[in-house]
């Protein structure tokens, strides 16, 4: 009798889920999102010295294969990051300089026009008016 009167539970699907969610930020509508901000990448310097530098040749031990490439791993990563900040700093340059540059044509074609006006209206002749 108990499970007639109780409704059925079932799973949680995603949609459900984020159904709720949404339900949740609807109701309070005045109130504001904060969305953090995405978690920046920052690695540790390379080490001073390393240890261990036999890496994957003849000599080194079967175990010393995987240090050598966690470290070749963590320098391949360090190095990619560093390549991929110098291009975005590049990509930003390119950028400002090309806005600066639309924005001193913008300004030049401004003044052009403006100076037009200002001749045209200086040179345009008064209407004669019939009350006098």
């Amino acid at each position: 009798m108990s499970s007639e009167t109780e409704p059925r539970k079932r799973k949680h699907t995603l949609a459900d889920m984020q159904r709720r969610h949404i339900e949740k930020l609807m109701r309070n509508v005045d109130k504001e999102i904060v969305l953090p901000e995405p978690a920046k990448v920052e690695l540790k310097p390379p080490p001073e010295i390393v240890l261990n530098v036999k890496g994957s040749s003849a000599g080194a031990g079967s175990s010393d294969i995987h240090t050598y490439r966690m470290q070749r791993r963590k320098e391949n990563t360090r190095v990619r990051l560093m390549e991929s900040e110098a291009k975005e700093d590049d990509e930003k340059e390119a950028y400002e300089q090309e806005r600066e540059a639309l924005k001193r044509k913008d300004e030049e074609k401004t003044a052009k026009n403006r100076a037009k006006r200002q001749k045209r209206k200086h040179t345009k002749k008064p209407k004669s008016t019939k009350s006098e």
